[in-house]
């Protein structure tokens, strides 16, 4: 099997730039700063920050950003975008900061690129105040196995570094084995389009034609219900928000 964090490395350095600037807004309607009940000047890191468009939102609260990526050219785009976002390069089975220490430790789409999540969020509890937080926002697959088995093929024609887009009573199980207890979690639904989801030079051209392709096929069957606009490809996006505390 290869090596999944080179596989990360691989895909997100060859496209920072164009990555930062196509996902930009992607979580500006879901309102994440008032869901994490985070408090002024507190101390937020993101676990998979990439180039912190997301870590950005809350840049008018937080008195220090930490972006934690594997990624050198995403946390140079990070750095470039967001100048007061203190961006360290790591891993997040071994996040090098202290315990006890930050007040809201997130991660932000990032899940579905991780095979065995427990280990990560076991460390985010790790660093986390006793009055802090974890939250976690992924994308959702359909509580329907074949549904969800159409989407990860999908996705990973679309992104060889993908591993799995998990139900939302999967992620439950996943937080709680991580030994973390939700104190809240939300489910955001909204719309995208293909054009939007695979931008040219982003994406190489022949993947872009394999993954339309596959939706023209099985777009049916992923439960994400594409449908044909203006000549694009409309489809539902699913993500959700859980914020926990360490249990105990």
């Amino acid at each position: 099997m290869s090596d999944p964090n080179k596989l990360i490395q691989e895909e997100f350095d060859r496209a920072a730039t164009l990555f930062a600037e196509r996902t930009k807004g992607r979580f500006d309607t879901m309102d994440a700063v008032g869901f994490s009940r985070v408090a002024p000047g507190a101390t937020v890191l993101e676990v998979g920050a990439g180039t912190a468009n997301f870590l950005s939102l809350f840049e008018e609260i937080a008195g220090c950003l930490i972006a934690v990526d594997l990624t050198h050219g995403m946390l140079a785009t990070a750095r470039s975008n967001h100048p007061d976002v203190r961006a360290v390069q790591g891993d997040g089975r071994r996040i090098p900061v202290a315990s006890r220490t930050v007040d809201l430790v997130a991660t932000a789409q990032a899940l579905h690129h991780i095979h065995e999540p427990v280990p990560v969020l076991t460390e985010m509890g790790r660093i986390a105040r006793d009055t802090g937080h974890v939250l976690m926002i992924d994308q959702v697959a359909s509580e329907r196995l074949e549904e969800a088995l159409a989407m990860n093929e999908l996705e990973l024609i679309r992104d060889p570094s993908h591993a799995i887009s998990r139900p939302p009573s999967a992620l439950r199980v996943v937080v709680q084995k991580a030994g973390l207890e939700i104190v809240d979690e939300r489910l955001w639904e909204g719309r995208n389009v293909f054009s939007q989801w695979m931008w040219p030079g982003e994406f190489p051209e022949d993947r872009i034609e394999r993954v339309r392709k596959s939706v023209e096929e099985h777009g049916a069957e992923t439960g994400m219900d594409f449908r044909r606009e203006d000549g694009d490809w409309s489809f539902r996006r699913r993500r959700m928000m859980i914020l926990a505390r360490r249990g105990g």
